[in-house]
């Protein structure tokens, strides 16, 4: 009976100073350590049926919850094309404008939440979830930002708020725009940043 128990369980190698915080989570919720690591686990399982993996699982929670304290809300590309083509031409600057505000807080907003962290390794997944674009890319090679964005859905209003967005964004963080290349759906703006 003894060895039959001891055959259903398997014992896992960590490093020691995983498992002491391992040790020290678990008893922070009240429960055992074998308790903890059945939930991960299974919580890991789990994310992996769902096709992702617990890194970006994770990566995607913390996205959530830095819009969420940001105050952020979705809206769908649909919605927002009918209340770009309600406006009247001479609102169009006005709304450029609150876009690059926008951009200009959400920087800042960034700057202060995210602050040792890679924020343009945040922004690209940001923007690809929140403004539901097809392709995002961000290089930084020394002074030179570039970044790309690509949607095969968006309108030409819609892409235009998008670059406002940017170069308030980015302005915020430090970096002066450089060049803009911009059909509909497609962006690509260069940024330099400042010598400190």
């Amino acid at each position: 009976m003894v060895e039959e128990l001891l055959d259903d369980k398997k014992f896992i190698v960590v490093p020691k100073r995983l498992a002491d915080r391992v040790k020290l989570v678990s008893g922070r919720l009240g429960g055992s350590v074998t308790d903890y690591a059945i939930e991960v686990f299974t919580q890991a399982l789990r994310v992996d049926e769902m096709g992702s993996n617990l890194k970006e699982a994770v990566d995607v929670y913390h996205l959530v919850t830095v819009q969420q304290g940001a105050g952020k809300i979705n809206v769908t590309k649909a919605n927002m094309g009918e209340i770009l083509s309600k406006l009247s031409s001479d609102k169009e600057g006005v709304l450029s404008q609150i876009w690059y505000e926008s951009g200009k807080w959400y920087g800042a907003y960034l700057s202060v939440k995210l602050k040792d962290e890679d924020i343009l390794g945040f922004l690209e997944t940001d923007l690809l979830l929140t403004w539901n674009l097809d392709e995002v890319e961000i290089r930084k090679q020394d002074l030179m930002v570039t970044i790309r964005c690509t949607s095969f859905t968006m309108s030409m209003e819609l892409t235009d708020l998008l670059v406002n967005y940017l170069v308030g964004l980015m302005e915020e963080l430090g970096f002066i725009e450089n060049e803009r290349d911009v059909l509909r759906g497609l962006v690509t703006l260069k940024f330099l940043g400042q010598l400190k």
